[in-house]
């Protein structure tokens, strides 16, 4: 196979707002050319075809990206999970494979931005094995499992809010309102905070520019010094919640430092939220779209846990991992990736391989095993994946309990995506509440 000749990013617009396409040509084994678009509003509708054509030009395929240049893609199932779990050769850091530490877009990050650019996602062991020692610490006193009445509370109270109405926005009416609410009951935040601290979050949630990013920054450093605060007091006057339990975490000695705790609220915050956002509203949407699929759940709510790891597979909405800098030169599926390259697992073709998964394409909620990677896998698996799972469980039990006639307002081709590289993210769900 001859190796993918890489194109630049195109920008280019859907709807009003500025986005960019992910574009790049492939070279497949006959020698043909393919235009591959990961951003457009037809690959975000219906992902499997082009992700079928991006694995049919190999495991590993190159691309070049903005900021980042040149960059490797890996697209199977087999080729992501070895990026994934082998964190000796894969490296977050750019400063272990021998680039500068602020490669990419953070050398023209403000220091308060970089604070919160540079959690433990973007480390290596053993600085990893720390934070996330001290975080697992933490986040076991906090139950998940103790979470789900309360976080079926919080749904009742947003439906009762749709019940009666006349076509309504799921993403705005629940999709995006709880898993803040939810991130809210974990932190411990004061009840009178929470109106505030949610406006600043979705003021965050909604930027999706180089301009919007540069207009929040105010809000963002409202954000940063309400956490400062709150970590201040819960030293003074220990509370019920996650930011007291990661004051209050330490492992042989060692705590988290200021700067740490701010990351690690900021990881929480945009992890614990977004993610959820759009598993709800691309879950509900995969099934209003398979009623058959539908009428099972509905029939049998013992098939939640299966369905929700289903809708993670197919939905994908977190569509590639966080990048990996190449630490040795090798042969990795059939290409040599030297020192210092980059390497991205797309963890949404990952889970379309057919080499992995029988009829990928299909949706199945019993599908057992489910070997997916929505939440990427080895030391970097996500940290709020059980709270996602159980947010996603009980979202789905409540809504369609309370309205199983729920429907589509809007013909499913019409639906927009923001066009965000890396996130399958709908930017409406109209819906009739029958």
């Amino acid at each position: 196979m001859t190796l993918p000749k890489a194109l630049p990013l195109r920008g280019g617009h859907h709807g009003s707002k500025q986005s960019y396409c992910f574009c790049q040509q492939v070279r497949g084994m006959a020698g043909d050319t393919l235009d591959i678009d990961l951003a457009s509003q037809a690959f975000m509708r219906d992902p499997f075809p082009t992700l079928s054509r991006l694995r049919e030009a190999g495991p590993v395929v190159r691309v070049k990206l903005p900021f980042l240049g040149k960059t490797w893609v890996a697209t199977t199932h087999e080729a992501v999970s070895a990026v994934l779990k082998d964190d000796s050769t894969f490296v977050r850091s750019p400063k272990n494979a021998g680039k500068n530490q602020f490669a990419g877009m953070r050398w023209w990050m403000p220091r308060t931005l970089r604070v919160l650019a540079e959690n433990m996602l973007g480390y290596d062991d053993p600085d990893h094995r720390r934070l996330r020692k001290l975080v697992d610490q933490a986040f076991n006193r906090q139950s998940v499992e103790g979470l789900r009445g309360r976080i079926g509370g919080l749904c009742d109270g947003l439906l009762d809010r749709l019940a009666g109405a006349g076509p309504v926005d799921l993403m705005e009416g629940l999709a995006r309102p709880l898993p803040l609410a939810v991130i809210g009951e974990l932190l411990g935040l004061p009840e009178e905070d929470r109106p505030e601290f949610r406006r600043w979050v979705q003021a965050l949630m909604s930027v999706t520019s180089l301009w919007g990013a540069v207009r929040f920054l105010p809000g963002l450093f409202r954000l940063v010094g309400y956490f400062k605060r709150h970590f201040a007091q819960c030293r003074r006057q220990p509370r019920p919640g996650l930011m007291t339990a990661l004051v209050q975490a330490e492992q042989d000695g060692d705590k988290l430092s200021e700067n740490e705790l701010l990351a690690m609220a900021f990881l929480l915050l945009v992890a614990g939220h977004e993610t959820t956002v759009h598993l709800i509203g691309g879950g509900v949407r995969a099934l209003l779209e398979a009623p058959e699929q539908k009428a099972r759940l509905l029939a049998d709510w013992s098939l939640a846990p299966s369905a929700v790891e289903e809708l993670l597979r197919f939905v994908s909405p977190v569509q590639v991992s966080k990048p990996r800098y190449v630490r040795r030169e090798l042969e990795f599926h059939g290409r040599m990736l030297r020192r210092g390259d980059i390497l991205i697992p797309m963890l949404a073709s990952a889970n379309a391989d057919p080499g992995r998964f029988d009829s990928p394409e299909r949706m199945d909620l019993s599908r057992a095993p489910n070997p997916h990677v929505a939440f990427g896998t080895g030391m970097h698996f996500c940290l709020g994946a059980q709270l996602a799972r159980v947010e996603a469980q009980v979202v789905l039990e409540k809504l369609f309990t309370r309205f199983p006639n729920l429907s589509l307002a809007v013909p499913g081709a019409t639906l927009r995506y923001t066009g965000r590289l890396g996130l399958r993210a709908l930017t409406a769900l109209p819906v009739r509440v029958t």
